[in-house]
């Protein structure tokens, strides 16, 4: 479990007083401080800046409180997991969500069927946005998360694991809001000279016919990157720089806007879920019953 001196942090943090968080939590005052000061020395970080008026967080503190909530949260989701399957012998399927890969689509589907299956208990179990790429998730299928929906070079990931394509998903380019394109109905490649495009390196299926087809337009610069996460967005509303995208993340950056390509051939990938190829009874059932509802049985 994380560290309960997580606690007198946050709590300090949202009330902006060692006092006034000792309060909230039941503690006295020296004890939350002695909690904080203790952490700060053991991990060699200022979390706070001291004042008379009370506390502040520093910008290195700012970070780590909104990891640390993430921490906490995933802690108290995996305790009321626990909770619930204690209560019940159904086994849960267990979909992997966050917000590049919310699952909306897959949800929707199920919400059809609303509670005509209780033999099957879908969980949803939250995932990172960060440094994890979708390989890492998808080669730890089965250990706390039993599916993913994304979108996925079919071809290659249908060799390894149990696949089920919905739909096609064009990428797409997301562009900032000041940037004239972003209020094109559609951007031709002609449109792009000039423009910096960042996208997945090579050798990751259809971004590579993307790239492909970029690279034999001079004017435009591409910018490789390893992997999407919510930074790579944020990153790009401030730097200017388009990024290959998709439908299915119209949205997740305020500061962005998913504007369809004109490509001269069709680019893109399926969307749809990954699982093991050996799925769980449970699982089986599920991904037959959302093959049906999909129209595709």
């Amino acid at each position: 479990m994380y560290d309960k001196r997580l606690d007198a942090i946050i709590a300090a943090a949202e009330t902006g007083s060692f006092a006034q968080a000792g309060r909230t939590l039941n503690i006295s005052t020296p004890a939350l401080a002695k909690q904080i000061n203790t952490f700060e020395k053991e991990y060699g970080t200022t979390l706070f800046t001291r004042s008379r008026s009370g506390v502040e967080l520093t910008d290195a503190g700012r970070d780590f409180v909104e990891d640390a909530r993430t921490i906490m949260h995933q802690c108290d989701e995996a305790i009321h997991r626990a909770q619930r399957r204690s209560t019940t012998n159904i086994a849960p399927v267990r979909l992997g969500v966050s917000v590049l890969r919310s699952g909306r689509r897959i949800l929707d589907l199920w919400q059809k069927d609303a509670g005509k299956h209780p033999e099957i208990k879908l969980e949803l179990i939250s995932m990172p946005d960060d440094m994890t790429t979708i390989n890492d998730i998808i080669t730890h299928l089965g250990e706390s998360v039993d599916m993913v929906s994304t979108a996925f070079d079919a071809d290659y990931w249908s060799q390894h694991y149990g696949t089920l394509p919905l739909e096609f998903e064009p990428l797409c380019l997301a562009v900032p809001r000041e940037n004239p394109l972003a209020r094109q109905p559609i951007i031709a490649l002609d449109d792009l000279a000039g423009e910096r495009i960042r996208i997945i390196k090579h050798g990751h299926g259809g971004d590579d016919t993307a790239r492909t087809l970029l690279s034999k337009h001079p004017g435009i610069e591409l910018v490789d990157i390893d992997h999407y996460d919510l930074n790579t967005f944020n990153e790009c509303a401030q730097s200017g720089d388009l990024l290959i995208s998709k439908p299915m993340w119209a949205g997740v950056h305020p500061q962005l806007v998913n504007v369809p390509v004109q490509w001269p051939t069709e680019v893109g990938l399926s969307y749809g879920l990954l699982y093991l190829r050996d799925p769980s009874p449970a699982v089986a059932a599920f991904i037959a019953r959302i093959r049906e509802l999909a129209g595709m049985a």
